[in-house]
């Protein structure tokens, strides 16, 4: 193994681990010698690629990393990083891409990135709707605690929305559960008729923002093995924001 391939198989243990690693977890994990993972720990450190914490005997992001991760972050916003990705997204599949994030009890679309494929109806920037009826919202609402989705189906806007719906918010509780459970949600012909949808959110832990974000198409492509498909990329892509974001790590 390469010392490109050691330190990036190090780092990717630390960010499962969602910690600080030590020694004894590149053996155990990387299947190192315990002479050469002492080696590697102390040149990494020395680069600046890791720092160590004395009193805890662990190894933690260093100053390098955490220098370059800052010049990233300045740059591009939670929104830029979902922007890029989900362009890529609609090229790949042709369909309509959008980026929303919860404004108190309601979603407010913030772009739309239009596919190969027409749809019936397009939601535009700037249009609100109330987040327990779209995919997008289920998303944002499934990275609630549960007493803030407690609150949130408590609040006097969502009893006054439901109060013209044939819906129980134990119901939506449960479709939130549902889409935590799975890492995405989905829609079909439900705030937007002839159409379906899948999303997933992500977040910046920095600034506390989260955006969802998501596919939109023709209700007629809606397949179980269409909506399998949609649902494995856009999880592979949040995943890949939230490694950059520093995101609470989502479900596989």
């Amino acid at each position: 193994m390469s010392i490109l391939e050691t330190t990036a198989s190090i780092l990717k243990l630390m960010v499962s681990r969602q910690g600080g690693i030590r020694i004894q977890d590149v053996i155990t994990h990387l299947g190192m010698p315990k002479s050469t993972a002492s080696r590697v720990m102390s040149q990494l450190e020395s680069y600046g690629y890791l720092e160590k914490d004395e009193q805890q005997g662990t190894f933690l992001p260093g100053p390098l990393i955490l220098s370059a991760s800052h010049l990233v972050s300045r740059q591009l916003t939670l929104s830029d990083h979902v922007d890029v990705a989900l362009r890529g997204l609609c090229d790949r599949t042709g369909y309509t891409g959008y980026i929303s994030m919860l404004d108190s009890q309601e979603i407010l679309v913030l772009r739309v990135i239009h596919g190969r494929y027409a749809l019936a109806v397009v939601t535009w920037p700037g249009s609100r709707s109330p987040a327990w009826g779209t995919s997008t919202g289920r998303a944002l609402l499934a990275r609630f605690t549960d007493t803030q989705l407690h609150d949130f189906f408590a609040s006097p806007q969502v009893i006054a929305q439901l109060s013209g719906s044939k819906l129980e918010a134990s119901e939506l509780v449960a479709a939130v559960a549902r889409t935590r459970d799975a890492g995405y949600a989905c829609a079909i012909n439900e705030s937007i008729a002839e159409t379906a949808s899948v999303s997933c959110a992500v977040g910046d832990p920095v600034t506390q923002e989260a955006v969802a974000f998501c596919l939109s198409f023709p209700q007629a492509l809606a397949t179980p093995e269409e909506l399998q498909r949609i649902a494995t990329l856009l999880k592979e892509t949040a995943m890949t924001i939230a490694r950059k974001t520093g995101d609470a790590p989502l479900r596989p």
